[in-house]
């Protein structure tokens, strides 16, 4: 891939699923739409990560940190879904994509958290972590950019992997 095609695909493909997801999290401004946040971040980390296999790129393991935050805020564990197969380095590549895009769209929610009184130690561990390198972004798309992987299999699987994120923030998922 040149020019970061594979990139511009991926974000071209799932632009309509990313921009649903983005307006579910939406803005936090009550300690209970931050505990729905974590809610369905538990959730779709938990059911994700266990599937991705380290093919070059590791994803940061966000889950166990999603449950010390609920458990901070007394709230439990939701149900996880069934994640996506992820059976090819393609779509493999593709998940990674899109968790390590969340990443982006965390620096946002994290000063959302601080202003709520959620902290790295208490509530908010999991957005500490994950803005904690903003040079992973850059490092990730080197890596997606250097793969040769089917374009049309990586942004089907991404779809798969935005759809999952939709239901686990109770989003009514797409056909």
């Amino acid at each position: 891939m040149t020019d970061g095609s594979l990139r511009r695909v991926l974000m071209i493909e799932t632009r309509d699923l990313h921009d649903r997801l983005d307006e579910a999290i939406g803005v936090f401004d009550e300690p209970a739409d931050y505990c729905a946040f974590l809610s369905g971040s538990y959730a779709f980390r938990a059911a994700i990560e266990p599937v991705l296999a380290d093919q070059g790129w590791q994803v940061q393991r966000l889950a166990p940190l999603i449950a010390q935050d609920l458990a901070d805020l007394d709230q439990p564990r939701p149900d996880v879904p069934a994640p996506p197969s992820l059976a090819s380095p393609a779509a493999q590549a593709a998940a990674c994509y899109v968790l390590e895009g969340s990443a982006l769209g965390a620096r946002l929610l994290a000063r959302r958290a601080v202003d709520q009184g959620f902290t790295a130690d208490h509530g908010a561990r999991h957005l500490a972590a994950q803005t904690a390198s903003p040079q992973r972004w850059r490092q990730f798309l080197a890596w997606l950019e250097g793969a040769d992987l089917p374009v049309a299999q990586a942004a089907s699987a991404a779809r798969d992997v935005f759809g999952l994120a939709l239901r686990a923030y109770d989003v009514k998922a797409l056909a």
